[in-house]
């Protein structure tokens, strides 16, 4: 099996990722506007009609669910993630890597383990017939949602990871053929 034949499906499978990402991100932005409007809308009910919409509070918690976890990947997409570049400016490109890589790389542990607890909470949550107070809303879509989220931000993290990799051995390799 030649290079080409393994980069492509790999390639591939980066490329459907990112769209993901990117698609539920926008979704994440719809949400987020009609979380908005309807705050909006409740508050002013409130102050001129002395109305209010019942459940408001519920269907603001279960949207931010939404918005969160389905942004994060494209945020990581972007790099959007908070780094601490003070100290590591002053480090040479590789110790940069390492530890870029070190970083992507625990990370993408931690959110395999965040995204399998979740899942599993969410199964419990649906066996339990959980649901909102006032609206009785099920709560278990929007933990399975945070669960995907929390999964493919851990792919993302995958794959990044297998860049600085790439970047790492890239280094490893011009510096050895410098020596």
């Amino acid at each position: 099996m030649s290079d080409q034949e393994v980069i492509k499906p790999i390639s591939g499978l980066k490329t459907g990722l990112l769209r993901l990402a990117a698609g539920l991100d926008r979704i994440s932005w719809a949400v987020l506007f009609v979380m908005m409007v309807m705050t909006m809308v409740d508050v002013l009910l409130r102050k001129f009609t002395n109305m209010t919409i019942i459940g408001c509070g519920e269907m603001t918690e279960m949207m931010m669910a939404i918005v969160v976890f389905c942004s994060l990947a494209q945020c990581q997409v972007e790099d959007g993630h908070i780094k601490i570049d003070l100290i590591m400016g002053r480090c040479s490109p590789k110790v940069q890597v390492l530890t870029d890589t070190l970083t992507q790389s625990l990370s993408f542990i931690l959110f395999c383990l965040v995204a399998f607890s979740t899942f599993r909470h969410g199964i419990e949550i649906r066996e339990w017939q959980e649901v909102s107070i006032d609206l009785a809303i099920p709560i278990y879509p929007f933990v399975f949602i945070a669960a995907f989220g929390s999964a493919l931000l851990a792919l993302i993290l995958l794959t990044k990871t297998i860049s600085c990799l790439s970047e790492v051995l890239a280094l490893w390799t011009r510096s050895g053929l410098e020596s």
